[in-house]
């Protein structure tokens, strides 16, 4: 228990009406001596700590009633928290094995709460690979937490559930580039928050969720100062892996507004920090962020090696698009040392891969790499098909207009026959920056 009672749930704890688990946790919390709660607490309840008088009979029967009734009926809640965790890995392993139907595979007599933590276990393991399903188990997990009965497990804890079902309903719709929707789920969140327990916990789950929709909308300093408050929180509670996790985060961030030398240091800070044996997913991202970095920075040599380094921790990429940009990482340090036709062979895979997992605008952008190398090997017929086809996807794409006329200006290069290497390299590295940066310009304008 991290925050004080108030007066009235000291109160409460002589007369009744906290929820069980809240109950005993104000006990726990005057039995560890906090003078403070221990000096505002009524006399009867002081009383029953031997801090005021002498007891009565009638008093000393008051207190011990509510500390047997607290414990009693803790006892039966903390059995039921641990039916549904059981419960819970049970359906986490049905909606692991069943596909998109196996939601309606559970158990009807199954508890609620354990559907609840279930669906959203599984919401979050598919990131990676099905941001529709991602979604759909999601929105069902937020439909579960509305049900949850406030009589079993308190008002304040039912709104905790219910706050984190919707932020993470709003990280599953910015995933998937519903980014309005999912402002507005996350908007519900922080109404939920308000309305729970306001969970030092909860708010930093929340505010690291907020983060990355910030970088979404490409408001990377709103999103730097949210995780500079989590990463305070971390470093006061001592864990040195998580708050290596919110340094890899700023780096990123840092690195997609356009300070590339400054995102550096930062990120092998968060290297240092982060606990590969704790989790080997987050190290590998933290690996692959440098790699990429390196990379954007020019530094192919350095680059090669941390690959050679990050190959064999490939098994936690996860997830099928994590292991294409991987291979994608191997064919631009391919082209950056000049070795073109082992390059040629790996852009035409990644771009055959995103297009089989729906990532459109990737392969479009593997496009352009692609057509630099063919250039460089005087394939001019063959770029200029390349990049008709990526101007084609881009177009049905609709993205912004400035990457579209940069792509544009290669096509018709390639057309007249007057594309070069270089000019498809700018021209990617262009649309790569718009991502990130909508007010960018094109390095060969005045």
């Amino acid at each position: 228990m991290t925050d004080h009672p108030s007066r009235k749930e000291l109160l409460a704890v002589v007369r009744g009406g906290l929820t069980p688990e809240r109950e005993v946790a104000i006990l726990r919390h005057l039995y560890e001596g906090c003078k403070k709660c221990l000096a505002a607490a009524p006399s009867a309840l002081k009383l029953g700590f031997g801090l005021e008088g002498k007891t009565t009979v009638k008093e000393e029967s008051a207190i011990d009633a509510a500390i047997r009734r607290a414990f009693k009926t803790a006892t039966r809640h903390d059995q039921h928290l641990r039916e549904q965790e059981l419960e819970a890995k049970e359906a986490e392993e049905i909606l692991a094995a069943g596909g998109v139907e196996a939601p309606e595979k559970l158990p009807r007599p199954m508890g609620m709460l354990a559907k609840y933590k279930a669906l959203l276990a599984r919401s979050w393991s598919l990131r990676h690979e099905d941001t529709a399903s991602m979604v759909y188990c999601v929105r069902l997990a937020v439909w579960c937490a509305q049900v949850l009965d406030p009589k079993q497990y308190g008002v304040e804890r039912v709104f905790d559930f219910q706050c984190r079902a919707q932020a993470e309903l709003g990280n599953a719709l910015r995933v998937s580039d519903q980014l309005d929707k999912a402002a507005d789920a996350f908007a519900r969140a922080r109404q939920l928050f308000e309305l729970g327990t306001r969970s030092e916990f909860l708010e930093v789950f929340l505010l690291n969720l907020e983060a990355s929709l910030h970088a979404d909308r490409r408001r990377f300093e709103l999103a730097c100062i949210n995780l500079r408050k989590v990463l305070r929180w971390h470093q006061r509670n001592g864990d040195l892996h998580l708050a290596g996790r919110t340094l890899m985060k700023i780096a990123l961030f840092t690195r997609y507004a356009g300070s590339l030398l400054e995102a550096l240091p930062i990120l092998r800070q968060s290297l240092e920090a982060i606990d590969g044996k704790r989790d080997p997913v987050l190290a590998y991202a933290a690996m692959h962020n440098e790699l990429a970095l390196l990379i954007d920075l020019g530094q192919f040599r350095e680059a090669e090696i941390k690959l050679f380094q990050l190959r064999p921790h490939q098994s936690h990429a996860g997830g099928c698009i994590n292991q294409l940009r991987f291979r994608w990482e191997e064919g631009r340090i391919d082209a950056g040392l000049e070795r073109c036709d082992r390059a040629e062979t790996i852009f035409r895979e990644v771009r055959e891969g995103f297009l089989g997992v729906n990532r459109a605008y990737d392969s479009a952008l593997a496009s352009l790499d692609l057509s630099a190398v063919l250039l460089a090997q005087r394939k001019a017929r063959e770029a200029r098909d390349v990049v008709a086809a990526a101007y084609k996807m881009f177009m049905a794409l609709k993205i912004q207009r400035e990457a579209l006329m940069a792509v544009l200006a290669l096509k018709t290069a390639c057309e007249v026959q007057v594309a070069t290497r270089e000019l498809a390299e700018q021209i990617a590295k262009y649309v790569r920056r718009l991502e990130n940066d909508p007010g960018a310009r094109f390095e060969g304008e005045e």
